[in-house]
């Protein structure tokens, strides 16, 4: 199995559809950094909820996913939809797209260098990438470290059972910035969600505060001119 066979199996699941009170406000906060009245792709792009709400912002929306087992959504709302290997070359032409938008992506891939090099290609020259992913450097997961337990991390494809997401990349901010850097992004805004102390204590005020500690990495990259 590889992370372009398990994202279709595992996500043409609706079971994972739910969106938690953090997801809405990482969602929320991505809405706000891709703006209005633009030509976006958004990559990942699961059952179409946030490809949706993209496009209530008055964008022109395209959508690509591992999985087709939600295309009827997204062509119910106008929205062209394209099943893709997201680690291979994308079917959209150079300088497309104005923005593109990729949620809880790139922590699935192996081919993360070819990834950022297509977003790279797709966008305008004057572009810029929204980009979220979960913080291996989160107070949670450093709490759970501190005391000697998982951080929330996978040993495989099925193990730890069937909550296993197909994580296969941890990233912090240092990390995240300088590999973005060395693709030819610059980042311009750089936030997070909420900081979890608990399963359902957590605090969005402190997330923008202080980002290092939030639960997603959520940020802005332009492309470097």
């Amino acid at each position: 199995m590889n992370s372009g066979t398990f994202s279709e199996m595992k996500y043409s699941d609706a079971r994972w559809a739910g969106i938690s009170k953090p997801e809405n406000i990482r969602i929320a906060t991505a809405l706000e950094l891709i703006g209005k009245n633009k030509k976006v792709l958004d990559i990942g792009a699961y059952n179409g909820k946030i490809s949706k709400k993209i496009k209530e912002l008055g964008n022109e929306v395209w959508a690509a996913d591992a999985t087709d087992a939600f295309a009827g959504e997204f062509t119910g709302a106008g929205i062209q939809f394209a099943k893709v290997n997201i680690e291979e070359k994308l079917p959209y032409v150079d300088s497309m797209f104005d923005v593109v938008f990729a949620g809880e992506v790139i922590e699935h891939l192996v081919n993360t260098d070819g990834f950022i090099e297509e977003l790279k290609r797709i966008l305008k020259k004057d572009g810029f990438l929204v980009l979220t992913t979960p913080n291996t450097a989160s107070l949670a997961r450093r709490a759970l470290l501190f005391l000697g337990r998982n951080p929330f991390f996978e040993a495989s494809y099925t193990h730890p059972g069937e909550v296993a997401a197909g994580h296969l990349r941890y990233f912090t901010y240092d990390l995240l910035r300088d590999f973005l850097k060395l693709h030819g992004f610059s980042i311009s805004v750089r936030t997070s969600d909420v900081v979890n102390f608990s399963g359902s204590i957590s605090s969005s005020f402190l997330a923008r505060l202080f980002p290092a500690l939030g639960r997603s990495l959520i940020l802005k990259a332009v492309v470097e001119k």
